[in-house]
């Protein structure tokens, strides 16, 4: 199936097996889904869950995904890989089953994202499938008290080096696919998009401090997500992993903008960005 996927809607579900087509794609063959192991934190994890949902809607058969979460920097890979929790010993479990072929890790700043870190998934998950794809989502940053340039200026920074990852990883690992899914730009741009008044259903960059807010960009002082940047951030999974394109799914973000076309663009703008498909 081509990165020019055409998604029509169909039903609704949380987790699935899809065995047909979507509706209004009766006759053509979906798109194989893979068998995912999501782990990270919270600026990853929420992102993650929204997956199956799209995957449905586009007809994509048999995705299915496991998404283990651990907050802040315990869920990096190195706190992950040295983290003796059931649910890491339940995704050890499923790697070394051999059925797991897509595997998806984060980054947080200066703990656990050294390329060793990554090495060492990366070599479990190669040992008991060798056709493994790996990502690397590129998060959002931290906000807290930073204005909007120094903002975008550590999320550059911060994917200029997944980059880097992916190139150690990449020449470490020939013929194997490692993409990025470019998450804080996604972010970026939509505190632009505010900051120009084009995203009228956003009342405000966040809530006041130690209060969580369900209609402002960000949830927090801190830097998670609202609930607009986390639902309509996976259409950029969408469109890495599974190449569909965003710009024809009959999917209604919910927003004046066209946050489709926006997500498309971002993906399409990075150049280590998808690369899942065969």
């Amino acid at each position: 199936m081509s990165r020019s996927l055409r998604c029509i809607v169909g039903g609704v579900a949380a987790l699935f097996l899809a065995t047909t087509p979507a509706p209004g794609q009766e006759g053509a063959a979906p798109a194989r889904g893979f068998n995912g192991l999501f782990m990270g934190h919270s600026f990853f994890a929420p992102i993650a869950k929204g997956l199956p949902e799209h995957a449905r809607r586009c007809g994509i058969a048999g995705h299915r995904q496991t998404v283990v979460f651990h907050g802040g920097a315990n869920g990096s890979p190195g706190k992950l890989w040295e983290s003796d929790a059931p649910d890491v010993a339940q995704a050890r479990a499923l790697i070394e089953s051999g059925t797991v072929d897509l595997l998806g890790l984060t980054f947080y700043p200066d703990v656990g994202s050294d390329l060793a870190d990554y090495r060492r998934w990366v070599d479990l998950a190669r040992a008991h499938n060798p056709r493994t794809r790996f990502f690397i989502m590129a998060p959002w940053t931290i906000k807290q008290d930073r204005p909007f340039a120094a903002y975008e200026e550590a999320t550059r920074r911060s994917h200029a080096r997944i980059h880097g990852l992916l190139d150690e990883l990449r020449r470490a690992y020939p013929g194997t696919a490692f993409f990025c899914i470019p998450e804080g730009l996604w972010m970026v741009e939509l505190w632009r998009r505010f900051d120009r008044g084009d995203l009228p259903e956003v009342t405000a960059l966040e809530p006041p401090e130690k209060e969580r807010g369900a209609t402002t960009l960000f949830a927090d002082h801190f830097g998670h997500g609202g609930p607009l940047a986390v639902r309509n951030g996976v259409l950029l999974w969408l469109a890495a992993i599974y190449g569909v394109d965003l710009r024809s799914y009959d999917y209604d973000p919910g927003t004046k903008a066209d946050l489709r076309a926006l997500a498309a663009e971002i993906v399409e703008r990075d150049p280590y960005a998808g690369g899942a498909r065969p």
